[in-house]
Parts: structure tokens; sequence; C-alpha cells
């Protein structure tokens, strides 16, 4: 993927199909708190998420993002759910001080901005959308470039985030879509439905449930988009779940329980056609935060690098430092690649840079140490090598009291797991049926690598 992609460069989308809801009233975050499935509580100002909006059966009625501003909340769904979310919430407002109001802006999407967000538009936000890291406007940058729709919709399916009437409807549980693992939290409270969902996670998980399958080699199976296939093993072949999409070497499907084992190999029939694929886990990429954008740069530039492509790499690296000024690996892995290519008062100039961001860093000395020594400035090189020298005794005491406290750690810990065991064994000469004694020994042998151990005590309490 080329940093020209919408995961690296900043553009703008207009939500054409997208509608937005102005929430008002002193009581506007309680009363949502108990009506949706996501955590109010987790939200900061200006800043939004994805949430759902349940029946009592734990049926998807509806899906959208909230976000929460210094006076208001806001609420942008698609433009087909506006009026039935809208209806559906005002017939609970009862004695609360909430109020809903339709907002009739256009709408754009930003992707990639690493400005501040100005807290003085009152639509604008910033939030999760697709995986990307994304920020909501009521108006058109004429400096931003607009978005590959393609793009971003193969980026939806390989992320695995579903759409409205396309992918999930009224029939489906949250727990049998990706909403399940962005759109939930089972630790915040009641929320109406969540009986039934959490009954379900907590169970077994969804029967079908997206994945990515990738394929040994690229073939197009678009003919049997949303047909269900049958999975094949030695014993027998059976229904293994539903086929979605087809970006390239992945599918994107509904795969049965048993199956969703992330690395298996799977054996897939497709009418007569029978094909070797792989699991491989939702998402494909996360952007969702400019840290891990700056990681995902910093680590390609180094596959790139390794391949022989050191000026592509730098411009990676550049982009990494960009998304996340304080990722130090990448000042440093700049100035390396520079002092290879014998680009010496350049690569110096980094090691600057990155013991601005990291004064201890013992490399930073090390590596503008040897750069000086190529151009010939012995004193400068020594004075350098000097202070790396001091720097790394500095670090490696740090290191000897981190590595003391770890051992002390283990220590507590080993005597901690022998006094339990004596007390659970002490129940257990009193009462060997007892559960808790049991799933605590299973524990401990778990925790010292006996697993043979652990698993007889484990039977015994799920027979019991």
């Amino acid at each position: 993927m080329s940093l020209q992609s919408i995961r690296f460069q900043p553009s703008q989308y207009f939500l054409k199909n997208w509608s937005l809801i102005k929430v008002t009233g002193c009581d506007r975050e309680s009363f949502f708190q108990g009506q949706v499935t996501n955590d109010l509580m987790e939200i900061k100002i200006n800043q939004g998420q994805i949430t759902a909006r349940l029946d009592r059966k734990g049926k998807l009625k509806s899906f959208f993002f909230i976000a929460k501003k210094e006076t208001h909340l806001l609420i942008l769904c698609p433009s087909e759910l506006v009026i039935k979310i809208k209806d559906d919430f005002e017939q609970y407002i009862i004695m609360d001080d909430v109020q809903l109001d339709l907002v009739n802006k256009p709408l754009w999407l930003q992707f990639s901005s690493l400005t501040d967000l100005n807290i003085q538009d009152e639509e604008s936000f910033d939030f999760n959308y697709y995986g990307l890291m994304s920020r909501l406007t009521s108006f058109e940058n004429s400096n931003l470039a607009k978005t590959n729709e393609l793009e971003l919709e193969e980026i939806r399916i390989l992320n695995g985030w579903p759409k409205w009437k396309q992918d999930i409807d009224e029939s489906f549980y949250i727990n049998e879509s990706y909403l399940n693992e962005v759109a939930v939290s089972y630790k915040k409270g009641c929320f109406l439905g969540q009986e039934t969902v959490a009954k379900i996670e907590n169970n077994r998980g969804a029967a079908y449930y997206p994945v990515l399958l990738k394929l040994e080699k690229e073939i197009d199976l678009t003919a049997f988009l949303k047909t269900d296939f049958k999975i094949q093993n030695s014993l027998e072949t059976r229904k293994g779940g539903r086929f979605n999409y087809q970006i390239g070497q992945f599918l994107q499907v509904s795969l049965f329980r048993d199956y969703r084992v992330i690395g298996k190999k799977i054996i897939l029939k497709l009418d007569d056609l029978t094909l070797e694929a792989t699991v491989c886990e939702l998402p494909m990429y996360n952007n969702s935060t400019t840290e891990l954008t700056a990681l995902e740069l910093y680590h390609m530039a180094i596959d790139i690098f390794q391949k022989g492509n050191s000026t592509e790499a730098l411009e990676y690296l550049k982009r990494a430092i960009a998304f996340n000024p304080k990722l130090a690996d990448s000042y440093e892995a700049l100035g390396v690649i520079l002092g290879r290519l014998e680009q010496f008062e350049e690569a110096i100039k980094w090691m600057d840079k990155l013991l601005e961001v990291n004064p201890q860093s013992v490399m930073g000395h090390t590596n503008k140490s040897l750069f000086l020594m190529r151009l010939g400035k012995i004193e400068e090189a020594e004075a350098e090598k000097s202070l790396a020298t001091v720097k790394s005794f500095a670090f490696f005491g740090k290191e000897s009291l981190l590595k003391k406290q770890l051992e002390d750690d283990e220590k507590k810990k080993v005597e901690e797991n022998i006094r339990r065991e004596n007390m659970f064994l002490k129940v257990l000469d009193i009462d060997d049926l007892d559960t808790i004694a049991l799933f605590g020994l299973a524990d401990i042998f778990f925790q010292r690598k006996n697993f043979s151990k652990a698993i007889i005590n484990l039977e015994k309490v799920i027979t019991l």
C-alpha cells in the first residue's frame, strides 16, 4: 500500500447519504447512557464513537455514531435511519430534559487530518470511521484532495464494518456483526437488550461471525457473492458460512464458530469448486489513532529498506514522524539509513532530533559519533562517544533495578501461589467436590505450566 493511500494521506469525502441529529438538554448524557450499547462515559469532548440501539430481544434496531460536545451531543447516522432513530428515542423521553433536532448542513469527512480540531465548529468531532482516523466537519476544505471512494469501500470491507440493509438489518443480533467489537460495552451497565447479547457473548459467541479468508492465490469468486459455502475435512463436508465480499486474495465471510481459529487452514467448497484458505482476523487495518498509524508506517519503512529501497523507506519514516513526532525509532532509522547512504550531515541532524525526543538515547550519541568520525571531526566524535558511554551506564543501572524488581515480584507470586494451594487443598480435604477450590488449583497449575493437571481439575469443575 502506497503513501498515497487515504490511510496515510489527508483527504476528504462528502457524506451524501448520512444525516446529523443535535441532542440538547441537561439530561442528554444520562438518558443516552441507558439507551445505547456503548459507554458514553468513555468519550471525551469533541470525540465520537460508534454505538447501536437494540430491541428488548437483543436484535438491532439501528446503529450510528454519537459524539460529545461541550453543550450538546451529535448523532451521525445513515439518512435512511434518521427519522426512525429520532422517533425511537423521542418515545422514551418522558421526564428527561432531552431534545432531538435534525441538522440541515452538508457533511464532510476528513481522513488522516493532523490539524487541531476547531472546537468552535458545532458539527466537528473526531472518531473512528471504518477503522480510519476521521473527522466530521460541515465544510469542504479547498486544500484537501477528494477521497478515493473505491479504496474507502475496500477498507470498509477488509475491516469488517457493516452497512445497514446491505450487511445487517433488524433480523441480526449485534453479536453477529463486527459491531460487537466496536459498538458494545459489556462493562458499562444496563441497556436495552443487554441480557440477551451478554448471554450470547459469554456463552460461545455468535454461531456465524465475519472474518477474512486469505486464498492461496487470487481467483475471481464474485459469482458466488451472497451465497453459502461448505467446509470440507477428513470426516465430513458441512455448511461453513456465507460469502459476503471479495477483495483480491481476501474473502470476507460470516464463518461458523468451529472454524474461527486464526491461522487455521480450511478447505472451501463453492458448488463444484474446491479452494484452500487461511482464516484471518478482522480488522485488516487499524488507523484509529495517530500512534498506530505512525507505528505501521515505521514497520513498512523497515520492510522496504530491507528490500533495498532506501529512498522510499525514508519517505515512509518521515510520514511516520508526521503522525507521531515522539516516535524515537523513526528518527534513529532515518539517521542510520542516511548514514549508510553517506549523507552524514543530514544523518547528524536526525540524530539531534532523536536526542530532543529522547535525551537518554544511547544510540543517538553512538550514531552521531560514527557520523562525525566519517566527516573527520575527531574531537566532536570523541565527545559524543563519551556521552554515549555515560548514558549507557545509566541505562544498564536502570535495567538492573528493573530486573531485580521483576525477580522480587516473581518470588512474591510463587509464595502467594503456595499459600493459595495449601488453602485449596485444605478445602478439598473437607469437600473434594468444591468447584471453587478445584478451579483455583487449576489456575495455579496453569501458571506453573503443568497443563495436564490443570485440565484434570477443570474437567472436574465442568462435570460438577
